[in-house]
């Protein structure tokens, strides 16, 4: 709610921005549901039902988008709060390639400064429990030994802060940096170091995996499984204006979805590993940092 009411207070139309959503995900349906792709999705659905077990990818830590389920209606992708501007960009299809967003999302993120060692002032919102902020500590450590990216306490004279907010129903962040104090929201049940660090990850301007430019060798997306509305979650970056560092499409992604993301019959997936990537099918969305994960913040940096 409090997420909705700064769009608001931008100026943001969300009655505009609920339309756009909604005919978003009625093209990206209409594309994903091509013929030749559904015949994709068929043989691969009937590979994943006759597999004996299932289990493999179930993911022993709750997730944020299945703590977010229901929750949060105006987070894109299921956790991100995304500026006005970001929102336009990402609710804009190319109309040659409705599956496609016009212009890169990742051209509208802003990175820390400065590039090279970049330095994050952050605190805490009043009444934050104490007992919690070890759960943040190991987050931020866990990301200073393994990337060039460095926090430290604000000071009355930061403008940029990064602040952990408890005060929330789920789990959010904004997309890069902000700017003046954006809020890296965790309710109950997001403090813990892997919902944490995923979050803070995305505040140093990470999106998730399967929107990449490349996704299509990968995966296919069966839209018959996805939930009313929420197919605009799965557009992907234009092929030019976005880079991925050189990193390989990591299904065990910590930043990857869980196969059954937004599905409607949450026995089924939503995502399918390709043919050729199908030893990778129960093993999307890591619940740790992977080395791809760590090294691409190295590189954005």
């Amino acid at each position: 709610a409090e997420y909705e009411k700064e769009l608001k207070k931008e100026g943001f139309d969300l009655k505009v921005l609920h339309e756009e959503i909604k005919e978003e995900s009625r093209e990206v349906l209409e594309e994903f549901g091509s013929k030749s792709m559904q015949a994709d999705i068929a043989a691969l659905r009937a590979d994943y039902e006759r597999a004996a077990v299932h289990s493999a990818n179930e993911t022993k830590e709750i997730t944020e988008l299945e703590i977010n389920n229901g929750i949060c209606g105006d987070l894109y992708e299921g956790d991100l709060e995304l500026t006005p501007e970001q929102w336009k960009a990402a609710t804009e299809a190319d109309p040659l390639n409705p599956t496609t967003r016009r212009q890169a999302l990742t051209n509208l993120v802003r990175m820390w400064n400065p590039i090279g060692q970049p330095l994050i002032p952050y605190n805490y919102a009043p009444g934050f429990p104490a007992d919690k902020k070890s759960v943040i500590k190991a987050s931020i450590d866990f990301w200073e030994e393994r990337t060039c990216v460095r926090f430290r306490p604000d000071t009355s004279s930061d403008k940029d802060v990064v602040q952990f907010n408890h005060e929330a129903d789920g789990c959010s962040s904004s997309v890069g940096m902000r700017g003046g104090v954006q809020k890296i929201n965790l309710g109950k049940v997001c403090l813990s170091v892997t919902v944490v660090a995923h979050e803070v990850s995305h505040a140093f301007g990470t999106l998730h995996v399967q929107g990449r430019s490349d996704t299509e060798k990968f995966v296919r997306i069966d839209t018959a499984n996805i939930k009313e509305g929420k197919a605009h979650n799965f557009l992907k970056e234009p092929a030019t204006g976005f880079s991925h560092y050189d990193i390989p499409y990591e299904f065990g992604s910590m930043q990857h979805y869980h196969e059954k993301a937004f599905a409607l019959n949450s026995s089924r997936p939503t995502i399918y590993a390709t043919k050729a990537y199908e030893k990778f099918q129960y093993s999307m969305e890591a619940p740790r940092a992977t080395f791809y994960d760590t090294l691409l913040i190295n590189r954005m940096y």
